[in-house]
């Protein structure tokens, strides 16, 4: 093992490894992991979470099928397309639990198709939580997220609207973003950027685990797609930035 450094008063590490994930994950989709993408060839993906579920990679048609493409880009990427005739995109079946936290590293890979249809990821079911993501084109330098809660009853909460998001490949980030959002099974949201501190709304939306919902993920949408990941939890500051250290020596490489 490498010794890692640590922050000088701090006692927080400022290395990770490339896989050194906070423990407790539900679903980690990481496309730069070879256990989650060495059936990839085959148009599935491993999950490298705890739950025993996989992942399938969804075509459209033009008129063939047009499968989402796996890139060695910034260490492994899923890039998914858009055209008028359709999406390609990634499908898996799980729940969404009362106390929950998703993450997603991603760039957007030219114009957006029918942005609003977006969400990433896409269960829309009962106490699940979509994260939208509207830019015309990536060279616009700018996009706006907003992030829906679904409550028990199947009914949508914009909780966070058209928040911005700088998208230019000199972003410092090379165009990349992770973008975080959590809850509880109420008066709990939180939306993370990058290396921000956590934004908290307290609007009431009463949440439950769900039973097993199907999730599209990156629908509608022309992204390079390094991770997604899913805790039955809420992720504490220390854990936030965690991931972010786990993935950003990525994004230039």
């Amino acid at each position: 093992m490498i010794p890692q450094p640590f922050v000088k008063g701090a006692g927080e590490r400022v290395f990770f490894g490339p896989y050194e994930y906070p423990d407790g994950a539900d679903i980690i989709f990481d496309f730069g992991n070879p256990l989650c993408t060495s059936a990839f060839g085959s148009n599935i993906v491993y999950n490298v979470g705890s739950a025993n579920i996989t992942g399938s990679l969804i075509p459209y048609n033009n008129p063939g099928p047009i499968y989402p493409t796996l890139s060695s880009a910034a260490g492994g990427v899923m890039i998914t397309r858009a055209i008028a005739g359709g999406s390609n995109y990634l499908q898996w079946d799980w729940k969404s639990t009362q106390e929950q936290s998703n993450v997603f590293i991603f760039a957007l890979n030219g114009a957006q198709l029918n942005p609003w249809n977006s969400k990433l990821p896409n269960a829309a079911g009962a106490s699940s939580i979509n994260t939208n993501i509207y830019s015309t084109t990536a060279q616009s330098g700018s996009a706006t997220v907003n992030v829906i809660y679904y409550n028990s009853s199947n009914t949508p909460n914009d909780i966070f609207t058209s928040t911005g998001l700088d998208v230019k490949t000199s972003n410092g980030r090379n165009g990349y973003n992770l973008i975080g959002v959590a809850a509880n099974a109420s008066t709990y949201h939180a939306l993370v950027l990058n290396q921000t501190p956590a934004t908290i709304d307290g609007t009431s939306v009463g949440r439950s685990t769900s039973g097993t919902q199907t999730t599209n993920f990156g629908v509608s949408s022309n992204m390079r797609i390094m991770a997604f990941l899913q805790y039955p939890k809420i992720l504490t500051a220390k854990q936030w930035r965690q991931i972010y250290k786990v993935f950003a020596p990525r994004f230039f490489t």
